[in-house]
């Protein structure tokens, strides 16, 4: 029994140990002199290659940051994790920061791959989820004008038949589809390429001309409403913009 309680203590004062050395650390990015110098070391070709990563990857950075903010906004909750991972993503934009303008450029450098690997990590699980939104939209569509297509088939000469949609709206429904399928096309080989964001953006294009297939084939102002309001966080998002939270 003593034993044992002796070695409970020990864990104890050793996870405190380890608590008060980590807390007492400096944050990255903050280091010392001495410290910075140590993460550092390199030839003078690595640490010019390395300030060439963290220069020309700036932008790209920034704009993949700036997409995250606004698919996590919108779609956020249907991607396990995804709030926390893009927290981090901002926190480590920081710290690349903090070593480029200390001049520490391979610190920066190898920060700067380190939080791309993230970025891609994170667009392609959101890509992911565009892709089955995507698809599930698009076979509503292409099941919307088949069904319009077979009602030209029936005799609607009867009393109380319902309006057969015209031919010509039917064949514009078909090649808004056909370009909506295309940009899907566009979004798959993107990303097998692991291109995240230009899949997105893609995928974007091929969801507005959906939700415009199946608000067309809709008569009433109130049927269309309805389509407009099911995707209407879809539709902002779409403008590349957050959707209020009052958005569905």
């Amino acid at each position: 029994m003593l034993k044992k309680s002796f070695l409970i203590l020990s864990i104890c004062l050793f996870s405190l140990s380890v608590f008060a050395q980590e807390s007492g650390a400096p944050e990255k990015g903050k280091e010392s002199f001495e410290e910075l110098d140590k993460l550092d070391q390199g030839t003078n070709l690595e640490r010019k290659q390395f300030k060439n990563i963290s220069e020309n990857n700036k932008d790209r950075v920034i704009n993949s940051i700036k997409l995250l903010t606004i698919v996590t906004a919108n779609f956020g909750d249907e991607v396990a994790d995804s709030k926390t991972a893009l927290e981090k993503i901002k926190k480590d934009y920081q710290i690349v920061l903090r070593y480029y303008y200390r001049r520490a450029y391979i610190a920066s450098g190898k920060a700067m791959v380190a939080l791309e690997k993230d970025i891609s990590t994170l667009l392609g699980k959101f890509a992911k989820n565009y892709d089955t939104k995507t698809q599930n939209l698009l076979a509503e569509c292409a099941d919307t004008i088949t069904a319009q297509e077979q009602a030209q088939l029936v005799d609607t000469s009867t009393e109380g038949a319902k309006p057969v949609v015209p031919y010509r709206e039917i064949a514009e429904a078909q090649q808004k589809l056909r370009i909506a399928y295309g940009q899907l096309g566009l979004a798959t080989d993107m990303t097998r390429d692991d291109r995240f964001y230009d899949a997105i953006v893609h995928y974007r294009i091929a969801k507005d001309y959906g939700i415009k297939i199946l608000s067309d084939f809709k008569e009433q102002e109130a049927d269309k409403k309805a389509i407009t309001d099911k995707y209407a966080k879809d539709l902002v998002d779409n403008k590349n913009q957050i959707a209020s939270q009052n958005t569905k």
